[in-house]
């Protein structure tokens, strides 16, 4: 499956793909990954292309291979993980299951001296670093780590769960169940999808500025009506 060139900047929310073995992934803006759903989904991944994307912690190197556990291919070219100390190393010794990693192929010896590196006191500090940057990457997001139906029942009012069964019911494509479930998982309302009178509505920006525009003709009609009732008063005078 080819997802290349397309400004993605996550890889959560796939649907069950059993048979799935190969993912690529190039030219986006792919930053994390949603690791539950890739390990359940995803489950038989053995080659992930993520080259030139902006993957900078060794954290989500190592979430890769929680996610892909028969993973043999990958590529994290161009990406600014890269750059850092001990990357491949790192990289090796997190996803036990690479036989190629950035287009070169895993050796013993290196396979070893990962295995020393960990065991090691830079290893140990390096570890710790990666730890660091899993307590940093903890920011909030509403309905993150969460199903679509669980973030359903914990989201939304009463109205906005009506409105998202008719939105389900009359959606237009698979496409649209899915930007509507995307949404849901993450506790955001896709008032997008509504219908115009509708997302006006549930926008409140917009309708309140045509309201006061509204209002605003409204007062000045009764003002030029009086005056031409008044001129033609004088006129009948």
């Amino acid at each position: 499956m080819d997802f290349t060139d397309n400004r993605l900047t996550r890889l959560d929310n796939f649907p069950r793909l059993q048979r799935l073995a190969t993912l690529s992934l190039a030219n986006n803006l792919i930053e994390s990954f949603d690791t539950a759903n890739l390990s359940k989904n995803l489950p038989n991944l053995t080659a992930l292309t993520l080259s030139y994307n902006r993957i900078s912690t060794l954290h989500q190197v190592a979430n890769i291979g929680k996610a892909c556990p028969k993973l043999e291919f990958l590529s994290l070219v161009g990406n600014p993980v890269t750059r850092r100390q001990h990357y491949r190393l790192y990289a090796i010794r997190s996803i036990p299951s690479l036989k190629v990693l950035d287009f070169t192929r895993i050796s013993p010896s290196e396979r070893d001296t990962a295995q020393r590196l960990a065991q090691s006191a830079a290893g140990a500090a390096l570890e710790s670093d990666v730890q660091q940057e899993k307590v940093s990457s903890k920011t909030f997001t509403p309905g993150e780590g969460q199903s679509a139906q669980e973030s359903f029942q914990t989201s939304f009012t009463k109205e906005q769960k009506e409105q998202l069964r008719d939105m389900v019911a009359n959606a237009k494509s698979p496409a649209e169940i899915e930007q509507i479930e995307a949404s849901v998982q993450k506790g955001v309302f896709p008032s997008h999808l509504l219908p115009t009178k509708e997302a006006q509505e549930n926008g409140g920006g917009a309708e309140v500025a045509g309201r006061s525009s509204r209002k605003r003709s409204a007062d000045e009609a009764p003002t030029t009506t009086n005056g031409e009732e008044a001129n033609h008063k004088k006129a009948k005078k």
